[in-house]
């Protein structure tokens, strides 16, 4: 038994790592999460970290206080809740839902992930909704199926249509959004919803405006990044032990 035990333990520098998992501790914790993950896809084939900001998703059907900073935001049936939560929980207001029209997904999958990002997955029956986040980044990235509407709800702010891109100011704590059809896109209204079929296309995004700025300056500015999808992000480490130094 002592020979196996030392078999499993990896040596780095003056530490050491297992490579077993090494059971619960006196009082039971820091067993194996319980259920199945939420993954789909590529992240299907990954393993499921357990220390990301995004990681309440992957263990649960839906997830809020997903804080990608600037963002807030939380999955529902419908689709994504992006909101401005500067501190605290989110509240339960959801003052911007996007999604496609007639989406209802009991259980929302991460379906890939990088050093940066990671994209969640919404189906039900024959609708299929992407978004793809990553931390830090001011822009929420959005795929549909081809035969569907594109869909926001603005339950909070004031809504500018400026032809191919909506603007929304004060959405929360005085943030405004953009949202980015391609280009020919036009948004129907009806009441608080805008849809559009994004001139035949299956992609647009969403773009957190700097605060305090003008946001019509802002979104048109915008406007040049809006469909610049990350298509990987990763982090490359080198160790200095002699000094203790980490570079990425």
């Amino acid at each position: 038994f002592w020979a196996s035990s030392q078999a499993q333990v990896v040596q780095v520098g003056q530490g050491s790592y297992t490579t077993v998992f090494p059971g619960v501790d006196a009082a039971g914790r820091n067993g194996y999460p319980s259920g199945t993950p939420f993954v789909t896809g590529p992240a299907a084939s990954k393993s499921a970290p357990t220390n990301e900001w995004w990681s309440h998703k992957i263990k649960n059907a839906h997830s809020s206080n997903l804080f990608n900073y600037p963002f807030t935001m939380e999955t529902k049936n419908q689709g994504l809740v992006a909101t401005y939560v500067p501190w605290g929980p989110i509240d339960a207001f959801d003052p911007v839902e996007i999604g496609v029209v007639g989406l209802n997904a009991s259980a929302v999958n991460v379906a890939d992930y990088d050093d940066w990002t990671f994209t969640m997955d919404w189906q039900s029956g024959n609708h299929h909704f992407q978004a793809k986040t990553g931390i830090g980044m001011p822009f929420i990235y959005f795929e549909k199926d081809v035969m569907r509407l594109a869909q926001v709800v603005v339950n909070q702010g004031t809504v500018t249509d400026s032809g191919s891109y909506l603007i929304v100011k004060g959405v929360n704590q005085g943030a405004d959004f953009a949202i980015y059809g391609p280009s020919g896109s036009t948004w129907s209204q009806n009441g608080n919803t805008y849809t559009s079929t994004l001139n035949g296309n299956t992609y647009w995004s969403l773009a957190f405006l700097p605060i305090g700025g003008n946001a019509d300056v802002l979104a048109h500015s915008f406007k040049q990044y809006a469909f610049v999808f990350p298509e990987e992000c990763r982090a490359n480490w080198s160790f200095d032990e002699q000094s203790s130094v980490v570079t990425t």
